[in-house]
């Protein structure tokens, strides 16, 4: 298959790029003594109770005197949601992880994770060195290095879609069902270079180009402009400008692969205020975190969303499910019901709430 044939020549490559950026410098070795300055070193005072997380990964509280104790609370990465079933993932900044909602199944190897994804398949993880493995699903031998994934429901059955540290994007089928016909080899290959790429559920694919425009599988459409991330789902299409403004765009079939009047628009929200540094999108919402680390949500009409008040680092969309990573490293999520406008919304806190303490 080409992706093993590409296996060989990324070797330097993969091992350039996760030097630089993915060789899990956290640590939880640290005492619980208290620190002055924190994590820039600034004596600044702080607000008495205050959290937040250090450069180590570590939780640090400000205390009645303005200086910050370290704790041995490892804090949150990131949190990642299967988009069909409901469930989450939580991968901390030590490496490890922990799995909420639809049956975990079997535990993957004993490795350190930059992100781990519970699906109807069982667990998918990517290594700090930028392996894929999965508990149940097969994955195909010999491939490159990987960025970043999401696994979701394509085409019917579970896709797990890789974004190769050379820039390459694919989508591989799982190996343990019956081949499809127009898919024979359980891979589906996406021409690039992309700086990101993104699954959704029923077949959706977007990404962003090297130049900043951004690409729909659907119609294979391109959108010019300079964009650093893209968010969509079932019928709308979101990017994020260098300047941290947000467009929102009609993708090119509305409402996956079943095209309907009840997804008729186009109504769109617009964002004011900024800059924003994040944005995610679920069936029927768009979400995105700005300078400050305040959230903001908005219903794809543009009706405003109520969510939690707090600061977030990370936030990630799956069906009628958000979820997010705090600035005090702790999780939260949150369901907004339904996908046609009139049933979304007010977000709502998941029951139970992840563990805080973990």
């Amino acid at each position: 298959m080409a992706l093993e044939r590409r296996a060989a020549r990324l070797v330097a490559v993969g091992a350039t790029m996760l030097a630089m950026g993915c060789s899990g410098t956290w640590t939880t070795q640290e005492s619980d003594a208290e620190v002055e300055g924190g994590e820039g070193g600034s004596a600044a005072a702080c607000a008495a109770g205050e959290a937040r997380c250090n450069a180590s990964g570590l939780r640090e509280t400000c205390t009645s005197d303005g200086g910050w104790r370290v704790s041995d609370f490892v804090c949150a990465r990131n949190v990642a949601v299967d988009d069909d079933v409901g469930s989450y993932c939580v991968t901390k900044t030590d490496g490890s992880y922990r799995c909420w909602g639809d049956d975990p199944g079997g535990a993957l190897p004993a490795e350190r994770y930059r992100r781990v994804q519970l699906t109807r398949q069982g667990l998918i993880g990517l290594t700090e060195d930028g392996r894929l493995l999965a508990a149940e699903t097969l994955l195909p031998d010999g491939l490159p290095a990987v960025a970043s994934f999401r696994a979701t429901n394509m085409w019917g059955e579970q896709g797990v879609c890789p974004l190769f540290v050379d820039g390459s994007f694919a989508v591989l089928l799982d190996r343990q069902q019956e081949d499809l016909p127009e898919h024979p080899d359980k891979v589906v290959e996406f021409e690039g270079p992309f700086t990101q790429a993104l699954c959704a559920w029923e077949g959706l694919v977007a990404g962003v180009r090297p130049d900043g425009s951004l690409w729909q599988f659907h119609g294979m459409e391109t959108i010019p402009g300079e964009f650093t991330q893209v968010a969509f789902s079932n019928r709308i299409v979101c990017g994020l400008t260098k300047a941290g403004g947000i467009q929102c765009f009609e993708p090119t079939i509305s409402c996956g692969n079943t095209p309907s009047t009840r997804c008729a628009g186009p109504e769109y929200p617009e964002f004011s205020g900024g800059p924003y540094r994040s944005i995610t999108a679920t069936a029927g919402a768009v979400c995105a975190i700005d300078a400050e680390g305040a959230l903001t949500c908005r219903r794809y009409d543009g009706a405003e969303m109520p969510i939690d008040a707090g600061r977030f680092t990370f936030i990630e969309g799956g069906y009628d499910l958000l979820c997010g990573v705090r600035t005090d490293g702790s999780g939260a999520c949150f369901r907004h019901g339904g996908w046609n406008l009139g049933e979304v919304g007010p977000f709502v806190p998941v029951e139970p709430a992840l563990d805080p303490g973990w």
